[in-house]
């Protein structure tokens, strides 16, 4: 498992200062089975928590990129429960005489705050597997990979170079659905399904044709104003492509 120590979570959560790890571990738990399961496949997860023979410097990278996605999603989803405890009456909110409850406001901007780093990390942690070419390919037989990359923009950080998005990566993984129904509904029935999936396999395997190259960045532009409700500019775009 990641995040094992209540020493690692302090690494990337400043607000920790409690020194039992048993406070944290149900949702250590839980985040290590979304990370798995959302975001690096049952294979890549497990040449993560295997420390290898020799150590690399390209391991380390990766289990520390790894130990900060699972931290804070950990502790995003902790957050609106972690001072309560259930009583015969129901809730309350634990308290000593030199500690009282922050506010709600207060705790609203620590979980906007999370979710901002987690987005981060997880981008980070993104972009790295595609620049290492043995994590990559690790990655890539994954059927995790293959959900993560079944549009034509593959990452939120991409994403936001086509069109504003606001939202966490949370929200971007979220949109998937609507992500595909755009495609489907929006660009399909202009450049056609059988292209629309060879442009996805080629980017999927990092080799674009030089046909396809001519149109990617229209389509791309296109695809993300429709995601974000442009409907006008993404039409626009299609139009081009259509000419």
């Amino acid at each position: 498992m990641i995040c094992t120590s209540i020493d690692t979570l302090k690494k990337y959560l400043p607000t920790v200062i409690n020194s039992e790890y048993e406070k944290y571990e149900a949702e250590v738990k839980d985040a290590n089975r979304w990370f798995q399961r959302e975001i690096v496949g049952d294979s890549l997860y497990a040449v993560i928590i295997e420390e290898p023979d020799e150590l690399t410097e390209d391991w380390q990278k990766l289990l520390e990129l790894s130990e900060a996605v699972v931290a804070r999603k950990a502790y995003l989803e902790g957050i609106p429960s972690f001072d309560l405890v259930e009583t015969s009456g129901g809730f309350v909110v634990t308290r000593n005489e030199n500690q009282v409850p922050a506010s709600p406001e207060r705790v609203r901007k620590l979980e906007e705050s999370m979710k901002n780093r987690l987005t981060d990390s997880v981008e980070d942690l993104l972009t790295f597997l595609e620049e290492t070419d043995f994590y990559w390919t690790e990655w890539k037989g994954s059927p995790t990979y293959s959900l993560l990359t079944d549009t034509y923009i593959h990452s939120l950080r991409e994403f936001r170079k086509y069109a504003p998005y606001p939202g966490s990566r949370i929200d971007y993984m979220n949109a998937r659905p609507a992500m595909l129904a755009v495609i489907k509904l929006r660009i399909e029935n202009v450049i056609s399904s059988d292209l629309s999936d060879e442009i996805i396999e080629q980017l999927r395997d990092d080799m674009v044709s030089d046909e396809n190259e001519e149109i990617i960045e229209n389509l791309k532009y296109a695809y993300a104003n429709f995601v974000i409700g442009n409907i006008d500019v993404g039409n626009s775009l299609m139009y081009r492509e259509k000419k």
